[in-house]
């Protein structure tokens, strides 16, 4: 049964035992639906997603030739409540500009001035990922999207698992993503461990989504962010905009 807790807003501090509480099942393994700024998502803490061996009669699942964990894994169970393939990636929920070196590597001066101006906030980073991302964490084209969320219950959730969260949209395939506690799907709040309920998100919109490489910048994904700005701001760091990504 999921475990729901209630605070006052996706804005607000939530108390220290619901923080406690959801980053000890989140540091156990389970998945959780949390409040960003943006959009609810579905979070499993990094740290927690080992690959393991499959259970007896279970056909181990590889993707870009590494294990993936376990069928009942928090990390699996995002994509059977999403419905998705496992081969798509998730993004990560980060604590701040640091770990664009901590998590990426060869990190151009675009993406940089990008983190600096708009982190944390409804900004998602895709950069060529290092070690440190599993390989099964990473698309195949070797990266990994990378966010600071502004939201104060994610950087306390952060803090206290002391690792990034994997996070995705709490919706399953197709449906749009819920920025407010009574758009999220049944199926979708019953399929995790523990929920936060802050009621209505900020911004009601899910992240921008941009990649900067060989220093021609492409907007991946409209969303909260506007175009203009990640252009202005990227352009004055020496990028290029890519023709696809103009409007």
């Amino acid at each position: 049964m999921t475990k729901i807790y209630h605070i006052a807003g996706s804005d607000v501090q939530p108390c220290d035992r619901v923080i406690a509480e959801v980053a000890s099942i989140l540091s156990a393994g389970g998945l959780a639906l949390v409040p960003t700024e943006t959009v609810y998502g579905l979070s499993v803490a990094v740290d927690a997603c080992k690959a393991g061996t499959a259970h007896p009669g279970e056909s181990q699942p590889l993707v870009n030739g590494a294990a993936v964990p376990a069928e009942d894994s928090g990390y699996r169970r995002i994509f059977s409540v999403k419905h998705r393939d496992l081969a798509q990636t998730v993004p990560w929920l980060v604590s701040g500009t640091k770990d664009l070196d901590r998590f990426g590597k060869d990190i151009d001066a675009a993406t940089r001035a990008l983190a600096d101006a708009f982190w944390p906030g409804a900004l998602t980073l895709i950069v060529p990922a290092n070690e440190r991302v599993p390989r099964f964490m990473q698309a195949a084209d070797g990266t990994v999207a990378l966010r600071c969320s502004a939201s104060p219950v994610i950087a306390a959730l952060i803090e206290a698992c002391a690792c990034p969260l994997a996070t995705t949209s709490a919706n399953t395939h197709g449906r749009p993503a819920p920025a407010a506690w009574g758009e999220i799907e049944p199926e979708v709040l019953q399929g995790v461990d523990a929920a936060i309920d802050a009621g209505e998100t900020i911004c009601r919109d899910a992240s921008t989504i941009v990649t900067c490489t060989s220093g021609e910048l492409a907007i991946v994904r409209h969303g909260a962010l506007s175009d203009e700005d990640v252009i202005r701001v990227a352009c004055a760091a020496g990028a290029r905009l890519r023709a696809s990504s103009r409007q």
